[in-house]
């Protein structure tokens, strides 16, 4: 087993379970022990740190002046089968997100141009009930949904655009995520995207994700195909995550329908903050980490929702399993490489067509809370927590700064939602 691939598994198998410490990387400055409690000098000198790392690192200074005074034109003309209307939705589960829903509603709605948006309040109360998006209203009521466990559900509000269902208790992302999946296959939708609200897919050659999907994944019964190799025992190369007990060997070839995209994260640093700010996120954290930073192997999902398994659990928020053809032969997975891959990661880290921008640790004292209210499919964990408190990521290492400049996201929200200009100012 190679270094790369065992180093790979090392990383996958922290994340999933926090039951060890994964580290990478080499020559970052020790950060001074920071905690919940800390005072306001331990603060600055984590803070004074952090800028002194990026510094040594920095790929490109800012801006002299804002990008989004000139205006970008985002179309790829050399796209010209652009779907009219879009039959993508986006699945996602929030607990005290309030503050960036918003954000990441419009550039879902009017950037990417989703068809709806499917909100999953996971907190104890309602918090989203009087949450609203001017260019979508959440006006109107609907009542008796199949909500939570298939029962009837009350709490449920809707707009054309925008539905929001109340779904409490704990690790609830997966069923969240599947009631989500029956929800849009049976009001006629054809693609759903898993996602988070921390998290904002960039496209780089395409104009909307509806385009997206149908170049990977077809349109309607017109499937995409992709050839793949098949051993004597019916696996496809590539098709686990899980390394092989022996090298691969191909007995044939065949063709298999692809149900899944599957496209890497990009995170975002923390710029060094320490507190949270009233600003939208992608104008307040425009300094990416490094492509080698260990988070960016996972992936999120756009799937065909007519291959997608609902006979089995959701158990991992980044990754659904496929059903068969009428041959009895599994859908498949694929990368933007158009190459199957299976599981969470893509260790490739492919950025050429998209990426999904994940503003996964903001401020320092944002982060905290996040670690502190847990994962959405595996809870609270102490191991996380307590690297949290002591200003380090999942891996034991300081939080990251950012160093690479990626207004990316900002400046298509700018271009798509006017409004955003004031921030500029």
């Amino acid at each position: 087993m190679g270094l790369g691939l065992l180093s790979l598994i090392l990383c996958y198998q922290f994340i999933k379970d926090s039951s060890q410490s994964f580290i990478e990387g080499k020559g970052q400055l020790q950060a001074p022990i920071v905690n919940s409690k800390s005072s306001p000098e331990q603060e600055q000198a984590w803070q004074q740190t952090c800028e002194a790392s990026r510094r040594d690192n920095m790929h490109r200074p800012p801006p002299s002046s804002s990008s989004n005074n000139t205006t970008h034109s985002l179309r790829h003309e050399t796209k010209s089968d652009l779907p009219e209307k879009s039959n993508v939705v986006a699945c996602t589960i929030a607990i005290h997100e309030q503050s960036y829903l918003t954000e990441w509603a419009e550039y879902n709605l009017h950037v990417l141009n989703i068809a709806k948006l499917y909100i999953y309040d996971n907190a104890d109360n309602l918090e989203l009930s009087n949450w609203t998006v001017d260019s979508a209203s959440m006006s109107v009521e609907r009542e008796g949904e199949s909500g939570q466990n298939g029962t009837n559900n009350t709490n449920i509000r809707e707009s054309s655009r925008i539905s929001i269902t109340h779904y409490p208790g704990s690790k609830q992302q997966g069923p969240a995520y599947k009631d989500c999946a029956r929800r849009a296959l049976s009001e006629g939708y054809e693609y759903a995207f898993f996602t988070d609200v921390d998290e904002f897919l960039v496209l780089y050659q395409h104009n909307s994700i509806m385009e997206l999907a149908v170049d990977y994944l077809g349109k309607g019964d017109e499937d995409v195909h992709v050839d793949v190799e098949v051993d004597k025992d019916g696996k496809i190369r590539g098709a686990s995550s899980d390394p092989p007990p022996t090298p691969f060997q191909t007995e044939r070839n065949e063709t298999r329908i692809v149900g899944s995209l599957g496209m890497n994260f990009r995170t975002l640093g923390n710029n060094c903050d320490i507190d949270y700010k009233a600003v939208p996120v992608s104008k307040r954290f425009q300094y990416r980490v490094e492509s080698s930073y260990p988070m960016n192997v996972f992936i999120k999902s756009l799937v065909k929702l007519k291959w997608l398994d609902l006979d089995v659990d959701f158990t991992d928020p980044h990754f659904y399993k496929l059903r068969k053809d009428d041959n009895g032969k599994q859908a498949v997975k694929i990368d933007t490489n158009r190459q199957v891959r299976g599981g969470s990661l893509q260790s490739m880290r492919l950025y050429d067509v998209a990426a999904v921008h994940h503003f996964l640790h903001k401020s320092l004292s944002e982060y905290r809370k996040k670690r502190d209210r847990g994962g959405g499919t595996t809870g609270p964990s102490m191991l996380l927590i307590e690297n949290a408190k002591k200003g380090l990521d999942n891996h034991g290492k300081p939080l990251p700064g950012g160093n690479i400049y990626d207004d990316e996201v900002w400046k298509r929200l700018v271009e798509k939602v006017p409004s955003y200009k004031h921030y500029d100012a």
